[in-house]
C-alpha cells in the first residue's frame, strides 16, 4: 500500500530544506540576473526594460497545473493595485508553455504576464532549479501531472 500523496510530498519537502538548496538562492540585497524571456503572445520582455519603467516584483510559478501556484498567482492579482501604487510591476516566471500560460492568465484572471522559461534557466540563475525525487515525480504522474510544460 501506497503512503497518501500528503505525506510523500512532506518527505519530498523535508528533504529539499535538509538538502540546503535555499543556501544556494538569492538573498535579499542580491544583485538579481538580467533575463529575456517570452510572454505569452511570444514577444521577448527583458528585464532591464522592465526595470526602467520601476521595481519589479517577479513570482516563480511551477505552472497551471498547480492549485496552490494558481492561488498564489491570484493573491497577487489582488496585490497589484498595491504593488503599481508603490511604482512596481509584477511578473510571473513558469517552465510552461505558452498556451499553459495563457490558460493560467486566462484561468486566474491576471493582469500581469506570466513569461515562459521553459528550460528554468532564469530559475536556476535565481537559485531556485532543483530536480524532483522520482518519488515525487511519479505521484504527480500518478495525480495525471506528466510534468512536461
Amino acid at each position: 500500500m501506497s503512503p497518501p500523496p500528503s505525506l510523500v510530498m512532506h518527505r519530498a519537502t523535508a528533504e529539499l530544506i535538509s538538502s540546503g538548496v535555499a543556501e544556494k538562492t538569492l538573498k535579499a540585497g542580491d544583485t538579481a540576473p538580467s533575463f529575456k524571456l517570452n510572454d505569452p503572445e511570444g514577444h521577448p520582455v527583458s528585464s532591464a526594460a522592465l526595470l526602467e519603467k520601476g521595481p519589479l516584483v517577479i513570482s516563480f510559478y511551477r505552472g497551471v497545473w498547480c492549485p496552490y501556484c494558481n492561488m498564489e498567482l491570484q493573491a497577487l492579482q489582488q496585490a497589484l493595485p498595491a504593488f503599481r501604487g508603490l511604482g512596481a510591476n509584477l511578473i510571473a516566471i513558469s517552465p510552461q508553455t505558452a498556451v499553459n500560460s495563457r490558460k493560467s492568465v486566462r484561468q486566474n484572471h491576471l493582469e500581469f504576464p506570466i513569461l515562459s522559461d521553459t528550460h528554468n534557466a532564469v530559475a536556476a540563475e535565481f537559485g531556485l532549479r532543483f530536480a524532483l525525487p522520482d518519488y515525487l515525480v511519479e505521484l504527480y504522474k500518478s495525480l495525471k501531472n506528466d510534468l512536461l510544460f
